[in-house]
């Protein structure tokens, strides 16, 4: 038996886990962060404790049932359950498993108290989606609650699958004894065989919980909630909106006359669907914004952060940028930058400078357009065994000794003076007249914003279409936005303009200028609790800012020469950057190329030299990495895990644009129709290489494409404005002309 060390002094388990330190302890077991020195990965290493009263035919039977569980959860994959990696025999169960960015939903309603119904039904599909995989192998969760439901900017993850019930044998404190029956169905109590229909009735109240604000039974004690719970129906739930039918026929006592996974299933789509149909139905689909209010306020209830205690994960915001330059400039040309290449501008390839043919010429700016993708994520741990825990990693930093202030999270950061000047709030910047080179989108797809050559950005709420906020971000007299990201919460902004990143306070137009950072942003991406923010600049820097505590770190990518990064890319975690690099100088002879770096460890992970430097884009885990040729005509997978070639994908890219969606299975590429040769997207299928949706009135290629954290929606920015699809029904629900 390995005894688990205490925090600092790291110890193997089973010769190939590496405990670093303890992120979480309860009652019923503790939580590591941990490496797996076999596979070099970050791993959670979860081992149970078991009551010291228990005999030894109990720990034993305990012991059995739980591995009995993790190793069925283990044969389930779906990206809305937890992956568990090993079981061990430790005289306790120890349980290996996936780290995940992310934050339960009952954190977020600690925050938030209560969700638009909109936002919980999207949840409550992803929940759902996930129990009918579960229940499909035979595996009944047994105790689904707000706090087994953890939210991400990519994926919502049911946790503790099975294991909660069965060994914790004791709350840890009344909180959790409250919180179990409160969410337990009927039958559980009676002790009755588990089904699924118990976790639907699970479901209906986490719903119930979600929307009002509150558990559908309460009591002061234990006792009081059971009696309640098998004595009285629920309440009504206000403030559900069309999911209250759905919710009360949850809730039902009998389970027979609960929906099916299935019925429920359709419902959720359907209230979805008539959500989004009823917008688009409001204002037509291709309409100017309402200019005439830029100071509209937030919705009253904001949506979930996406991120947590830690983006990793998260944002999820794979944002792009453009940028333009005064003349007193080096040599070298400044890049352009956004979601990957922009078209209409020069394309570089190992052989020559050639422009690539588009459709309706842009006007030529003075120096090349030139692209990346980006990504964003910190470390968050689901637990199988009962604890849900999570620490917020600090990295390599060096410390400011500048503290920020409680009413201002922001207010600490260095460089920052704290009369930094604001917009007024009744700015209405004339529009931009080059279109939009940069978008991004909120956690929950309900706000998209987007920058263009003018410096001014405009945020958008994309279920009335409106224009939310307007303010012009370029420094001084620099009009440029180079790129753009917006935080889960769709209520900061990080906008880099010639220069460091700016946050803004999308409600007060608030301006924080980051520091630490030199050099031309190209890639930028907030953490899924907001908390950091993590950029890749043109010249191979790479920074890291935590806006909670000010402390800044950096990274360089070695580039030769006066070589530039054109294509830039980050993964979800901020960890893996990539830097397709070009130089112009004919005394150089790098023309091309993509380096790969490791953040963290500070080494190459990837040198692809025959690579073309863009279009590129690198999933959100950090594992893919797909670019073109270097002539830019055919699409390729690089494995970054194990640093081979992947594959060649059957799609042709025609703008320089790319982006993954959030479980980094399908691709977003830009490609002309066959027979019309009209601008559309396709969502390419990366396992099985064939399109699975064809994205229609795309009207111009795009400079920048971003997918929303669930995979529904997607915005694209170009040159005649800004759009909007729901990914499900390949419909355009949106589109503003800058």
């Amino acid at each position: 038996m390995v005894e688990f060390a205490p925090d600092g002094e790291e110890q193997l388990v089973n010769g190939r886990y590496r405990l670093i330190e303890t992120i979480g302890r309860g009652g019923m077991g503790a939580v590591w962060r941990g490496h797996d020195e076999m596979l070099d990965r970050e791993v959670a290493i979860k081992k149970v404790l078991f009551d010291p009263g228990l005999s030894d035919e109990e720990r034993a039977e305990l012991t059995a049932l739980a591995f009995q569980e993790a190793r069925a959860t283990a044969r389930l994959n779906h990206p809305g359950i937890v992956t568990i990696h090993d079981v061990i025999d430790d005289d306790a169960p120890v349980i290996v498993m996936e780290l995940i960015d992310g934050r339960s939903l009952a954190d977020i309603l600690k925050e938030e108290v209560r969700l638009p119904y909109r936002r919980v039904a999207e949840i409550g599909a992803a929940v759902l989606d996930a129990l009918r995989e579960a229940h499909a192998a035979g595996i009944v969760h047994r105790d689904l609650k707000p706090a087994n439901v953890l939210i991400t900017d990519r994926r919502v993850v049911i946790t503790d699958f099975g294991v909660a019930q069965r060994v914790g044998e004791r709350a840890d404190d009344a909180e959790d004894v409250l919180g179990t029956p409160a969410f337990m169905a009927p039958e559980q109590v009676e002790n009755a065989a588990a089904s699924p229909a118990a976790d639907l009735w699970s479901l209906g109240a986490t719903l119930f919980n979600a929307v009002t604000g509150r558990p559908p039974f309460q009591g002061p004690d234990y006792a009081t909630v059971l009696l309640t719970l098998l004595t009285q129906e629920a309440p009504p739930p206000v403030n559900a909106g069309p999911l209250a039918p759905l919710i009360t026929a949850l809730l039902r006592k009998d389970p027979d006359r609960r929906p099916t996974a299935e019925e429920a299933a359709e419902r959720l789509d359907a209230i979805l669907q008539q959500d989004e149909d009823d917008a688009t139905a409001a204002t037509p689909a291709i309409a100017p914004p309402d200019t005439g209010d830029s100071t509209a306020a937030p919705p009253a209830t904001s949506p979930p952060a996406g991120g947590t205690t830690t983006s990793g994960g998260a944002a999820a915001d794979q944002n792009g940028g453009s940028a333009s330059v005064p003349a007193a400039r080096p040599s070298a040309p400044k890049p352009k930058v956004g979601s990957g290449a922009v078209p209409g501008r020069p394309h570089y390839t190992r052989s020559s400078v050639s422009p690539r043919p588009h459709r309706v010429p842009a006007p030529a700016p003075a120096y090349p357009r030139l692209g990346r993708a980006a990504g964003g994520t910190i470390i968050v741990v689901i637990c199988i065994a009962v604890l849900y825990a999570c620490v917020h990693g600090t990295g390599n930093v060096s410390p400011t000794g500048v503290a920020p202030s409680p009413s201002d999270p922001f207010g600490g950061l260095p460089g920052i003076p704290s009369d930094a000047p604001s917009s007024p709030p009744d700015a209405s910047p004339s529009p931009a007249d080059d279109g939009f080179q940069v978008t991004a989108l909120s956690s929950d797809g309900r706000r998209v914003a987007f920058g263009g050559d003018s410096g001014v950005i405009k945020v958008y709420d994309t279920a009335s279409h409106k224009l939310q906020h307007s303010f012009d971000a370029s420094p001084d007299s620099i009009q440029v936005t180079d790129a753009l990201a917006l935080a889960p919460d769709g209520r900061t902004l990080a906008v880099a303009a010639d220069g460091p990143p700016t946050i803004w306070d999308t409600a007060g137009h608030k301006k924080r200028r980051l520091s630490g950072f030199e050099g031309t942003v190209g890639a930028l991406r907030f953490g899924s609790d907001g908390r950091t923010v993590t950029a890749l600049g043109t010249g191979g820097t790479i920074g890291h800012w935590n806006l909670r505590t000010g402390k800044y770190a950096s990274a360089t990518i070695p580039l030769h020469g006066d070589a530039l990064c054109i294509g830039m890319s980050l993964s979800a975690d901020g960890r893996y950057a990539a830097c397709g690099h070009y130089s112009g100088s004919d005394s150089d002879d790098d023309n091309g190329g993509i380096l790969v770096w490791d953040t963290e460890k500070d080494r190459q992970v990837a040198a692809l030299p025959d690579a073309g430097p863009e279009p590129i884009a690198i999933s959100p885990d950090g594992r893919t990495l797909v670019h073109t040729d270097d002539g830019g005509s055919a699409l390729h997978l690089w494995n970054l895990a194990a640093n081979r070639d992947a594959g060649v994908l059957g799609a042709t890219p025609y703008a320089d644009a790319l982006a993954f969606s959030p479980d980094g299975k399908k691709l977003a590429i830009p490609a002309d129709a066959p027979e019309t040769q009209q601008p559309i997207i396709e969502i390419w299928d990366l396992a099985t290489d064939r399109s699975t949706a064809t994205l229609q009135d795309v009207e111009d290629q795009p400079h920048a494409i971003v997918f929303s954290a669930d995979g529904r929606m997607l915005a694209a920015a170009d040159d005649q404005g800004g759009k909007v699809w729901n990914v499900r029904s390949h419909k355009r629900i949106a589109s503003w002309s800058p």
